[in-house]
């Protein structure tokens, strides 16, 4: 057993400060538990647990909302934040909040002066209201650490300063001077050679000022400047140099760090641990997705996301279904939404989830003039908080993603409880972004930087690099952070003084940059590699100064196959390779068979103008994934108004209705249509297309049953699904418009919602298969073949018909080269013989979208090759990247 002795010896801590060490990362050489090397939160938190002052995290969004009802108690509309606070109350209260906290750094009391400038006057009668009752900052913490140093001893002997003393706030020298033994490190050179002699002079130049008049030829080797044409090749190299050249390295890397840990991993090696700041990190999207879906009028594209999400508040399979649905048919309530929460049903927790889609989908939503009622966001916030919790606790790995969204809604959970103890009731769209924005400070870091066993010393600021090394590689040095001039005017900065607020002093840190700008450079012994970013990037103060220093240095270019810093080859290059696009005719090894149990318009259409496309979609069954895509505005509006006319016919007694009778009806019902299946109308900025389409319909449908009424129609059919052969294929159907006559007579029409001259010409030129084939399953199945065909063009409301006295105002447009029905059907014949000998022989044609398509006809009886529409990009691409 072990005893323990009653005495242990006297704890002997030696702190190593410096402003930027928490960003620092490992591994270190010296750093252990009683040498730590920290940064301000470090050492405040590390003084607070042994002074016994920890306490509990605030979140930065509660501090926020706190003090932003502190400036509303003390708005009197005459503040010098009144105006803005209208505007961005929440982005207000978190600059001035910086503000205070800054002043308070300095050792502001909270008192102003009766002299002092109406802003300094504003703010003091905020901190006198909010005195006590928002939660410390950093210059509050470390005054309550300053005045437990009076009375208690910390185990610390000695605190050695990485950068000058007067560079520290205020607060934070007052803390130093309370702890013993506190002493400045000084910079050394620790390189030989010529690169010691580099080192030398850089720190003399940055101490004297000036620049001596011999430059520096450096020619052995230890100073080498490199650059890429992109970033990923720089990786790449940088991969295979720490292979092939084991040493004691350190490598700088101020941003893409995350890039090139990814790329580290890829090629074999361990991950550094860089981090990225990013609101990207899918976790962090959940809660503002969520809470998105509360305002009306619903924004689509926000919609579509939370669905497609991989975090959501229920199952991503039933999200799933309904993105796919939302893509076919985008409403709350159609068709196809309706069947997909019909399958969903049908799980095992169905109705689980389908009470989930209720809460979150189709219930209540608020105006984003008004805002919503803080309950129901706090409501939300929790559930997305559990959602999140029971995730994590899956073992699929995605527990340390999910951590930082959980701080997030704790954070957003706090900064509401916080609105609702001021009164308040309701926050608009803007106040919830920027509440979440303000949840996220540290949140939207990438939850899977971690440091790998065997990584790479590393560091994302020059000013963390205190250790040595036997290289040292700086990662693309680029657009420096420059310190923030002081916001306030030079009158309130005296008057700032004349109260004992000492302010940080832009002029000092920018010396104190120019100085951690050097530490790479001193921290290498042997080697230092100064990694450039691709060319047009602008030049780091580092790089400048270098070419000043030792003219010598030339940029070697990492892709010239590669070489390495000693001329050893360590990556081949690897020759260009073009992108393949298929031949006209791909050869296969067995024969291709169709899917499809009855064949279309659509699907004969795209058989016999591009095999190729066809194949994909039908012999390959390869679909589109389900989402929105950009610029098909059209289709949903033709989309819709097919509906339109479909729902009208529906009603009892609409053939013979007035136009006013159908207009009162079409304004009745337009709403509930649009959330059913056209949400995008109802989008902020979609009014002027909602407009239109109201115009469009409301002309279309009167002009259609003036037509209809003209013809003295009996009957009108709609969507009218037919079967039957297209000689031994089997064909279906789904006719517009099937109309019926006096004399037991019939007229198919389809619509079509644009395109005027382009169906007209159709008809002129005797293109119109699809007519012809609804012609013939009309006479297959009725025994009737119909009096004529037609296309009705709804945003012009034409209407196009292949006989004349049918429709007096309908303009007639017969095939001016005689064809006929059965002449398009016997092309059709012929030309589905061709293309299914040829799928039998494995033989498949691409046609590539040109605009001559001459070479590609296939002859006498067959019909003509054209153009397919702009819907198959897709799969385009996978046929060799053809841009249509």
């Amino acid at each position: 057993m072990f005893a323990f002795a009653h005495k242990t010896k006297e704890m002997r801590m030696q702190v190593t400060f410096g402003l930027r060490l928490d960003e620092r990362q490992g591994p270190s050489d010296k750093a252990y538990f009683m040498s730590p090397i920290v940064g301000r939160l470090g050492f405040l938190g590390l003084l607070e647990t042994y002074l016994g002052l920890a306490r509990p995290e605030v979140s930065a969004a509660q501090r926020v909302a706190a003090y932003l009802g502190h400036l509303r108690r003390c708005d009197n509309a005459k503040r010098f934040y009144s105006r803005s606070l209208e505007v961005d109350d929440i982005g207000v209260a978190a600059q001035l909040l910086g503000w205070r906290d800054e002043w308070r750094l300095g050792g502001w009391d909270g008192k102003a002066a009766p002299t002092s400038p109406p802003r300094i006057l504003d703010l003091a009668a905020v901190e006198e209201s909010a005195s006590g009752d928002i939660a410390p900052g950093e210059g509050e913490r470390l005054a309550e650490v300053i005045a437990a140093l009076g009375g208690r001893k910390v185990p610390i002997t000695s605190v050695e300063l990485v950068d000058p003393l007067e560079c520290f706030p205020w607060a934070w020298q007052e803390v130093l001077a309370r702890l013993p033994n506190v002493e400045p490190q000084i910079a050394q050179a620790t390189g030989a050679g010529k690169l010691g002699a580099l080192q030398a002079l850089a720190r003399d130049t940055l101490s004297g000022g000036e620049l001596k008049n011999d430059p520096l030829v450096i020619d052995d080797g230890q100073v080498h400047v490199l650059q890429a044409q992109s970033a990923e090749t720089a990786e790449h190299w940088l991969s295979a140099w720490c292979r092939a050249n084991p040493a004691n390295r350190l490598v700088l890397c101020e941003r893409g760090g995350d890039s090139l840990d990814a790329t580290l991993v890829a090629t074999g090696s361990p991950a550094c641990g860089f981090d990225s700041a990013s609101d990207l990190r899918p976790a962090l999207q959940t809660l503002g997705l969520a809470l998105e879906m509360c305002w009306a009028p619903l924004d689509v594209d926000r919609l579509f996301e939370f669905l497609a999400h991989p975090f959501g508040p229920f199952s991503r399979s039933a999200r799933g279904k309904l993105a796919r649905a939302f893509a076919k048919q985008p409403g709350l309530g159609g068709q196809a939404w309706d069947a997909a929460k019909a399958a969903i049903a049908e799980q095992e927790d169905g109705q689980a989830i389908l009470e989930e889609i209720a809460f979150w989908l189709e219930g209540e939503r608020w105006s984003r003039a008004d805002g919503a009622p803080l309950d129901d966001l706090s409501v939300r916030t929790e559930k997305i908080h559990k959602a999140l919790q029971r995730r994590a606790t899956l073992g699929d790995g995605v527990a340390a993603a999910i951590s930082s969204a959980l701080h997030q809604c704790s954070a957003v959970r706090d900064g509401l409880a916080e609105f609702k103890r001021q009164g308040v009731t309701h926050l608009v769209p803007r106040q919830v972004e920027q509440l979440i924005a303000q949840s996220t400070p540290g949140g939207a870091t990438n939850p899977a930087a971690a440091s790998q066993v065997g990584c790479l010393k590393s560091a994302s600021t020059a000013a963390a690099c205190i250790e040595p090394a036997s290289e040292v590689i700086w990662w693309m040095p680029s657009t420096p952070t420059l310190p923030r001039p002081l916001p306030w005017s030079e009158g309130e900065v005296a008057a700032l003084k004349s109260l004992g607020v000492v302010l940080r002093n832009p002029k000092q840190e920018l010396e104190l940059l120019a100085a951690q700008w050097l530490r790479p450079l001193f921290a290498a012994k042997e080697h230092f590699l100064l990694v450039l970013p691709p060319p047009g990037a602008e030049e780091h103060p580092i790089w400048q100064l270098l070419k000043k220093l030792a003219p010598s240095l030339q940029v070697e270019r990492i892709d010239d196959a590669l070489y390495g810093v000693h001329r050893d080859v360590i990556a081949h290059r690897v020759p260009d390779v073009p992108f393949q696009q298929a031949e006209r005719y791909i050869n296969l090894d067995r024969p291709v068979a169709s899917r499809k149990q009855k064949q279309s318009f659509t699907s004969l259409d795209l058989l016999f103008n591009n095999p190729a496309v066809a194949a994909l979609q039908d012999a390959a069954a390869l679909e589109a994934g389900a989402t929105l895509f950009q610029g098909r505005e059209n289709q949903l509006l033709g989309t819709l108004a097919h509906r339109v006319v479909e729902l009208l016919f529906q009603q009892d007694g609409s053939l013979n209705w007035t136009n006013k009778q159908a207009l009162a009806w079409f304004d009745c019902m337009l709403d509930a249509l649009l959330t059913a299946e056209g949400v995008p109308l109802l989008m902020q900025g979609a009014g002027v297309t909602a407009h239109r389409f109201k115009r469009i319909c409301a002309i279309a449908i009167c002009e259609l049953l003036d037509h209809l009424r003209s013809a003295q129609a009996v009957r009108v059919r709609t969507e009218v699904s037919i079967d039957g052969q297209l000689g031994n294929v089997p064909l279906t159907g789904n006719i517009d418009l099937l109309i019926e006559l006096p004399g037991n007579r019939t007229v198919a029409l389809d619509m079509k919602w644009t395109g005027s001259k382009r169906y007209a010409e159709t008809l002129v030129e005797g293109r119109h298969l699809q007519l012809a084939l609804y012609a013939s399953l009309i006479q297959q199945v009725d025994g009737l073949t119909p009096i004529a065909l037609g296309y009705f063009i709804i945003d012009k409301a034409d209407l196009y018909v292949t006989a004349p006295d049918i429709f007096p105002k309908a303009q007639v447009r017969s095939p001016r080269n005689g064809i006929t029905v059965h002449d398009l059907l016997a092309q059709a014949r012929k030309t589905w013989e061709y293309r299914m000998e040829q799928w039998r022989a494995g033989i498949v044609e691409l046609v590539p979208p040109l605009d001559d398509l001459t070479d590609f006809q296939l002859g006498e009886g067959m019909l003509p090759v054209g153009s397919l529409g702009p819907w198959h990009q897709e799969h385009f691409t996978l046929l060799g990247g053809w841009d249509q």
